[in-house]
């Protein structure tokens, strides 16, 4: 019950906001705000000291803005605003499958980035009505507790969250249908259906359940422990934890309930987040809720729609996401009734209608066994892509995907194995160059451009650039110094978080799906900190005018840091070309000999097994694929032509 009521999304302000438009007419909060205007002109003229006058209009504007703004509207557009800032291109595909009203559960995955991943849905969905299902512990933290309740989520309790060390320790016998411990307390400590976890050894993080507490040093399993294949094992004396069974029948309650109201519920099928390239398996409860609300009331409809969440170094400041949103799922009638007859007929039914959301997932997901064959399929989009322009965000993503979903069917052939090779070596040269690919595919480096425009227009050209890049290296260093703090303490606290989750999942490989997360967390407190502290630093060594200016136009200055070290950062990159340009260096003329080879390979490959077929059922994709269709059986010239 404490749990509960803490993960109710409606806090003390909120409730007392609701209350306070009820009791202040639209009218008098006018007055406030215009009262308050006037206790700040009147006391200037009288000579008080700016921050007196400034000090009491604003428990005016304060008192206005408690009983006339939503709170959970503020706080979204706080979290929208870091998120603008945290990605550099922020692309959505697939807003028209979105019902303006009605029950939708809103199915993510893959679940990369723990906090983030559910602002990102917020943003890209144009529901206001939209929360998430929630761990209820992040309910119960000090800092993040106030905005997960202020953004309409639901928590749900999770029995790792609720894990206690047992006292005493345990012996884990392999084939054993009982746990005997020494030093024990399982009268007072378990009770049925709780489960032992164990917590160090060959068997670490293996679960139990308890079928029943026998005495305080004995307890009997629903199931006998297993037998680890290829390794001789004896019984263990190890250390344990337990974590109590949970009754969740008041979550499903909560949603049933939301759902029949037309509302919006967003969910993690995969359960806890990951860094994984692959899905997780999806826990069966989204059926449930789907299923069971649908069931609670006669002639509901509950749409399923999958949203996939594709990063691109999600992990880094100024990285790409692209949320495609798919097309809705409905549950049948078939369905619903036989989960109302319970049973078998309840399972196969959840089963079927997990597999469809699975699939849908997929559908708006990229999917790869490992990280290396993921950069693989986005080598081979950036090869295959013949435009002038450079790809649009969904060009991209269908592109990754196409190459993606074809591979299982291909990744055997000899003529694919060659190609992963060859493209694996292209991308080594470009690390080896320090070289983008878009880089080397604009710049002819062979020599072409400089015959093109003459060495002196390139000289030139080299000279502009290299200003402007002086420029704006010298823009982004002021505030680059005033954020170095928050660099090196969200960079060192982000990664130790990243390693601590890591140790102690099953499912994570490096934990990065927590460190965008924290490093926004950490820029919630961090950077207003930094600023208030600046500003002090400008009054005591500046005067109060500057530590006004600093104040309310430091902001500014950060943006266009930000911008600044982009900016550089593209020039930089441009002027290494532009140098092998002009110098005419082989390194230079490698790589681009590197990439035509490569490229007709990858196209020669791919036309030969069909393995962009997908694109033809993307109608924005279609050109693609038909131009470079009749590209297998052009000469070698021409296949260079249509690769630009």
């Amino acid at each position: 019950k404490m749990a509960d009521s803490k993960s109710r999304p409606s806090s003390g302000l909120v409730k007392a906001a609701r209350i306070g438009r009820d009791r202040i007419p639209f009218g008098a909060g006018v007055w406030l705000l215009w009262v308050g205007i006037g206790m700040n002109a009147t006391l200037s003229s009288m000579g008080y000291h700016w921050i007196v006058a400034q000090s009491i209009s604003l428990v005016f504007f304060i008192t206005w803005g408690i009983y006339n703004v939503d709170p959970g509207a503020v706080v979204r557009r706080i979290m929208f605003a870091l998120v603008e800032t945290f990605f550099k291109h922020f692309d959505v595909a697939g807003i028209s499958n979105v019902p303006e009203e009605g029950a939708v559960i809103f199915a993510c995955a893959p679940h990369n980035s723990q906090f983030v991943d559910g602002l990102c849905v917020m943003k890209a969905i144009p529901r206001k009505d939209l929360g998430f299902l929630v761990a209820a512990v992040s309910f119960r933290r000090k800092f993040v507790g106030p905005i997960v309740r202020s953004l309409n989520n639901i928590g749900v309790e999770r029995p790792q969250d609720l894990a206690v060390k047992g006292s005493g320790t345990v012996i884990i016998e392999p084939g054993a249908t009982k746990i005997v411990g020494t030093g024990t307390k399982f009268t007072s400590e378990t009770k049925l259906k709780y489960i032992i976890r164990v917590e160090e050894g060959v068997r670490k993080g293996q679960k139990y359940k308890i079928s029943e507490v026998v005495s305080d040093t004995e307890v009997k399993l629903r199931e006998a422990i297993p037998v680890i294949n290829g390794i001789e094992e004896t019984a263990q004396i190890v250390k344990y934890k337990i974590i109590p069974y949970l009754d969740h029948s008041q979550v499903f309650k909560n949603v049933f309930i939301r759902l029949r109201k037309g509302g919006s519920i967003g969910i993690f099928p995969e359960g806890g987040s990951h860094d994984r390239t692959t899905l997780l398996p999806l826990k069966a409860g989204i059926t449930f809720m789907a299923l069971g609300a649908m069931a609670s009331q006669k002639g509901l409809k509950v749409k399923i729609i999958p949203v996939g969440l594709n990063y691109f170094k999600g992990h880094q400041f100024r990285s790409r996401v692209f949320i495609d949103i798919g097309s809705p799922i409905v549950p049948t009638e078939e369905q619903v009734l036989a989960y109302e007859n319970g049973g078998s007929e309840k399972r196969k039914a959840c089963n079927e209608l997990l597999e469809t959301i699975m699939a849908g997932i997929k559908a708006v997901t990229i999917q790869a066994p490992d990280y290396e064959t993921l950069q693989f399929f986005r080598a081979m989009r950036r090869l295959y892509w013949h435009g002038e322009r450079r790809m649009t965000a969904g060009e991209r993503y269908t592109l990754t995907n196409a190459f993606a979903k074809g591979y299982p069917k291909v990744k055997d052939q000899p003529q694919v194995k060659q190609l992963y090779k060859k493209v694996q070596e292209y991308r080594s040269m470009l690390k080896d160059y320090a070289m983008s690919d878009y880089r080397v595919q604009r710049t002819d480096i062979s020599g072409e451009e400089v015959e093109l425009y003459g060495k002196n227009f390139l000289l030139g050209l080299i000279i502009y650039r290299a200003t402007l890049l002086v420029v704006y290296f010298a823009a982004a260093i002021p505030g680059t110094v005033a954020a170095l703090p928050y660099f090196i303490v969200s960079h060192y606290y982000s990664e130790k978080k990243a390693r601590e989750a890591a140790a102690k999942s099953s499912v994570k490989i490096l934990g990065r799906d927590l460190i965008a997360t924290w490093k926004l967390i950490i820029s919630l407190g961090l950077v207003p900190l930094l600023h208030f502290f600046y500003t002090f630093l400008f009054w005591i060594f500046l005067g109060e005018t500057w530590s006004i200016v600093y104040f309310f136009f430091m902001p500014f200055v950060s943006l266009l840091t930000i911008l600044s070290y982009e900016m550089s950062k593209k020039l930089a990159s441009s002027l290494q070309a532009l140098i092998y340009a002009y110098l005419g260096n082989s390194n230079g003329v490698s790589l681009v000999a590197k990439r035509r080879d490569v490229a007709k390979k990858v196209l020669k490959v791919v036309k030969e097994l069909d393995w962009d077929k997908a694109l033809m059922d993307n109608k924005e994709m279609k050109h693609v694929f038909r131009r470079l269709s009749s590209a297998y059986d052009m000469d070698e010239k021409e296949i260079e032509t249509c690769l630009g």
